[in-house]
C-alpha cells in the first residue's frame, strides 16, 4: 500500500500516464473527485505507521518539491539519491510526496482559474508516482504530510525544543544568506507579472534550490530581485522547512535525514531512534550512481545476509552507546566503523586470500592456468565435475568440498552483505 492520497485518484480512474491525468482534470467529474480526495487527505498527525527501521527524509529529498524542482525527471533522480544514503540499514523512508496544500489552494481560488496552471503540475506528479510503482520502491516508502503553517509561537516552540532556535534569529540568517550568496551560483529569470524564477547552486548541495520570488505589491514596476534577496529567501525557506522536518521526525520518534548542513540542526532522540540516527552517519561505502531498483533487488536477493548485517550493526551501535552515552553521535559512528566494520572487512579479505592460495596450491600443479575450476572465482559456484572430468584436472572431491566450506565461512560473516554490496556484486 502506497499511502499517498493521490494514488486513490489514480487508481479510481485507472490512470496510466501523466498525460491522461492532465486530460481528466479538464472534465468536471474527475476534477471534482480530485478535490474531494485532496480534502480528505490525512493531516500530519495522521497516516500510515512507518515500516521496520525507518527514517524521515528531509525536504530536499522527500519528493515534495518544496525546496527544489518538482519535475518528474528531477524527482526520480532524488529517489536514487535517497536510497543510496539509506540502503545499508533502513527498511523504509518517511516521505511527503506531492503536496496536497498546493491542490487545495488551486481549487479554492474562485472560479478555479488556477486549474489551467495546475494541469502541468498534476501531470508531473502522476507521472512520478506511477514511476515509483514501476521501480518497485513504494513498499519501502511511508507517505506522510508534514506541517507547513505553524504560527510564530509554534515555530519558536519547535525550534527551541529541537535545539535550533538560532534558525529564527535575524543575525544568524543574515550571516548564512551572505555566505550562500558568496559561495553559490544564482540565476534569475522572469516568470510572469511580478514573479521571477530562481535557481541557487551551492557546491555542497546535491540539488539546486529553486522556486519563485514574487515582488512586493507596494513596489512599482517589475524590478529584478537581487542575488542577495534570493539568498535571503532560500535561507528563510530552508529554515522553515527544517523546523517542519524536525517537528515531523519528533512526532514519529524517528531520525531525520537532512541536507541543510549549513543550518546545523541537531536532534535529541530516544535511544532506539538515536541508534538509527547513528547508522545514518556511518562513513560506509555508498554505491554512488547505483539505481534504486538495483539496490532493492540486491537487498531482496540477499535478504538473510541483510537481516544479519542490520542486526549486528544495531548491536554494535548499542554497545558503543552503552559504553559512553554522553559521546557525540558522529564519534560513536566513527568508533563503530573502526572497531566493528573495518576489522570484519579485513577478516573477510584475509579468509578469501588464504582460501584462494590453498585452493590454487591444490589445483595449480594439475591444471593449466585459466582453465575449468580455477577460472570460476572463489565466490562463484564451482561445477562439480565428476568421474573422468574430475580426474582429468587432478582435483579431489575433498578439495572441492573445502572450497565450498571456505565459501560458507565467508558468507556467514555478519557484514557479508555490506562487503558484497561494496564490491558491486548482485546475487
Amino acid at each position: 500500500m502506497s499511502g499517498h492520497w493521490l494514488y486513490s485518484w489514480i487508481d479510481e480512474f485507472e490512470i496510466k500516464s501523466g498525460e491522461q491525468a492532465r486530460h481528466l482534470l479538464s472534465l468536471p467529474g474527475p476534477a471534482e473527485r480530485l478535490y474531494e480526495i485532496a480534502q480528505s487527505a490525512p493531516g500530519w498527525h495522521e497516516g500510515d505507521a512507518p515500516k521496520g527501521k525507518s527514517i524521515v527524509a528531509g525536504s530536499t529529498m522527500d519528493f515534495s518539491g518544496r525546496m527544489n524542482c518538482s519535475h518528474a525527471d528531477c524527482l526520480e533522480r532524488q529517489v536514487d539519491r535517497l536510497f543510496s544514503r539509506v540502503w545499508h540499514y533502513f527498511d523504509s523512508v518517511v516521505v511527503e510526496g506531492p503536496e496536497v496544500e498546493y491542490y487545495l489552494r488551486s481549487f479554492a481560488e474562485p472560479p478555479r482559474k488556477n486549474l489551467v496552471g495546475m494541469d502541468f503540475t498534476l501531470q508531473q506528479d502522476v507521472s512520478f508516482l506511477l514511476r515509483l510503482r514501476e521501480l518497485g520502491v513504494t513498499n519501502h516508502l511511508t507517505f506522510r504530510r508534514k506541517p507547513n503553517a505553524f504560527c510564530t509561537n509554534h515555530i519558536e516552540q519547535h525550534a527551541a525544543e529541537a535545539g535550533i532556535s538560532h534558525l529564527i534569529e535575524a543575525d544568524f540568517r543574515a550571516e548564512v544568506a551572505q555566505k550562500l550568496k558568496d559561495e553559490s551560483e544564482i540565476s534569475i529569470s522572469p516568470a510572469q507579472g511580478r514573479t521571477w524564477h530562481y535557481s541557487l547552486y551551492h557546491p555542497l548541495a546535491s540539488e539546486p534550490f529553486s522556486g519563485f520570488y514574487t515582488l512586493p505589491k507596494k513596489k512599482k514596476g517589475a524590478k529584478k530581485p537581487t542575488k542577495a534577496q534570493i539568498a535571503q529567501l532560500v535561507v528563510r525557506r530552508s529554515a522553515a522547512a527544517l523546523i517542519y522536518d524536525v517537528a515531523a521526525s519528533k512526532w514519529l520518534s524517528l531520525p531525520l535525514a537532512e541536507e541543510f548542513s549549513y543550518l546545523h540542526a541537531r536532534q535529541q532522540l530516544a535511544k532506539t531512534a538515536r541508534e538509527s540516527g547513528i547508522a545514518l552517519q556511518l562513513p560506509l561505502p555508498v554505491m554512488q550512481g547505483m539505481p534504486s531498483r538495483d539496490i532493492l533487488k540486491m537487498r531482496a536477493d540477499m535478504r538473510p545476509h541483510f537481516d544479519r548485517f542490520q542486526h549486528a550493526l544495531t548491536l554494535a551501535i548499542r554497545e558503543q552507546i552503552d559504553r559512553d552515552p554522553e559521546r557525540e553521535d558522529p564519534d560513536i559512528a566513527k568508533s563503530v566503523t573502526e572497531e566493528f566494520i573495518r576489522p570484519a572487512f579485513a577478516e573477510i579479505e584475509r579468509s578469501l586470500s588464504q582460501a584462494k592460495k590453498s585452493f590454487s596450491a591444490k589445483v595449480g600443479a594439475s591444471m593449466v592456468v585459466g582453465s575449468t575450476v580455477a577460472s570460476v572465482g572463489l565466490l562463484s559456484s564451482v561445477p562439480l565435475v565428476v568421474g573422468a572430468g574430475l580426474a582429468a584436472v587432478g582435483v579431489t572431491l575433498g578439495g572441492l568440498h573445502k572450497h565450498v566450506d571456505d565459501r560458507k565461512e565467508v558468507t556467514s560473516s555478519d557484514i557479508y552483505f555490506l562487503w558484497k554490496a561494496t564490491k558491486g556484486r548482485l546475487g
